[in-house]
């Protein structure tokens, strides 16, 4: 008797490759995320902030005085199954962000710890034309991941080291959330397109054409000087330099490359205290 032996098809080979293809991706983004899962975890963690504090600074008459009050502010927009505003505050100087001091456990995962001054907010002081002005924040670290590794803000291989685009990427991010209902980022996804990127918006050359006026994506401290250049304004808390608050030798104050000059071709101004007309938006994920 002669045995038939059936051979395995074209289609089914694709099939059986394209499954394991898949199984491998899988795997890969598991063990090792790739920088566009950071950017997309980034960007989602920051635009879930911007929402939740501008919508609920919508019905309060002023900032929340406490630490708690602010906890209990985000929560109003912020999806979470677990959460505890009575923890302790940690500082803004942190290195270390224990999970008995996480507030709030967002719905998908991530762990959000706030810092403040002795449970009330920070401060922060700049001289703009000889004159001191001042703006109240909290600051909101994030693990974006949540508890999967590597849970870290700071690898100890980049401790007093320059962050560079070779750096190896962290999971625990920090926002400054100011009295003025402005989310912006600080340290690393400042000069690193990995996590994020920014364009600046230009003022309509055509009212009939507004689309098309904004630079290309880029990282957001290049944005933020294309708009502003130097010029600083307590009216656009971006501009102002919230790294100084945070220590030079921590996770979350980065070395800024050379600044370029406003861009006065596309319309912008370099004037402290006056508002130019080009501004910064953190580019959506796609």
């Amino acid at each position: 008797m002669i045995k038939k032996l059936r051979a395995v098809t074209t289609a089914e080979m694709l099939i059986v490759l394209l499954i394991i293809g898949i199984l491998a991706v899988m795997a890969l983004v598991t063990i090792k995320p790739y920088d566009k899962t950071f950017k997309w975890l980034y960007v989602r963690m920051y635009h879930a902030l911007e929402t939740a504090v501008y919508n609920s600074m919508m019905t309060r008459s002023e900032f929340p005085q406490t630490s708690t009050e602010f906890c209990d502010m985000l929560l109003e927009y912020i999806n979470s199954p677990e959460n505890n505003c009575n923890a302790g505050d940690l500082s803004r100087d942190a290195v270390d962000f224990p999970e008995a001091n996480v507030k709030i456990v967002a719905s998908n995962g991530m762990y959000l710890w706030i810092a403040a001054n002795g449970g009330a907010p920070y401060v922060h002081t700049e001289v703009i034309d000889g004159s001191t002005v001042s703006m109240k924040y909290y600051v909101v670290f994030a693990d974006i991941n949540g508890n999967r590794a590597p849970n870290v803000a700071q690898r100890p291989e980049a401790i007093m080291e320059q962050w560079t685009s070779e750096s190896k990427l962290v999971d625990i991010v920090a926002f400054v959330v100011t009295e003025a209902s402005v989310v912006i980022p600080i340290g690393p996804p400042e000069i690193d397109t990995r996590y994020m990127q920014a364009m600046t918006i230009y003022p309509p050359e055509d009212e009939n054409r507004p689309e098309g006026n904004h630079s290309k994506p880029s990282t957001y401290y290049w944005a933020k000087n294309d708009a502003w250049g130097r010029g600083k304004s307590i009216s656009e808390p971006m501009s102002l330099d919230f790294r100084e608050d945070f220590p030079a030798d921590g996770p979350f104050y980065v070395d800024y490359p050379e600044a370029n000059l406003v861009n006065q071709t596309k319309g912008c101004t370099q004037s402290n205290n006056l508002v130019s007309p080009c501004y910064v938006k953190i580019e959506e994920y796609n």
